[in-house]
């Protein structure tokens, strides 16, 4: 009797340290991708914790270099020239879990995104495409 309820017991502290887990864990989502990100900048430090190094955008005076995500799943991204015109490059997206695909022709990047939380996302930029290094960088989400 005694060692059915320290069984007991136990299971039911594994149950509430799994449900803890699992609901502190972020899901993203496609809604939440959704709008238009402004590059904050390069994140110093390891794993995306650590300083913001602001990012030089493109022209200042025209407007912020930044990404926008459609909910047809096609993006752009948009710098500026001297002139104020803008430089679009785009492209399509996809969402698994809390890797982002970023696909234009045959070539693709992956985004792990560490996490979005009040309109600020952190994600890992590959390297390279078949590389393992990751450069972290800060986006804020426009109002």
């Amino acid at each position: 009797m005694k060692t059915r309820t320290i069984l007991s017991a136990f299971l039911i502290c594994l149950g509430l340290v799994a449900w803890s887990s699992f609901s502190l864990a972020q899901r993203i989502s496609e809604e939440s991708i959704f709008g238009v990100w402004e590059v904050e900048g390069t994140i110093l430090g390891d794993n995306g914790e650590g300083f913001v190094l602001p990012h030089k955008h493109s022209a200042p005076d025209c407007g912020k270099d930044h990404t926008q995500f459609t909910e047809e799943f096609t993006a752009k991204d948009v710098k500026y020239k001297e002139d104020c015109s803008p430089v679009e490059n785009e492209f399509s997206w996809k969402l698994e879990e809390n890797t982002l695909t970023l696909t234009k022709g045959e070539r693709s990047v992956q985004w792990h995104i560490l996490s979005i939380e009040d309109g600020q996302m952190k994600v890992g930029i590959q390297v390279r495409p078949d590389s393992e290094n990751r450069m972290y960088v800060s986006y804020k989400k426009r109002e």
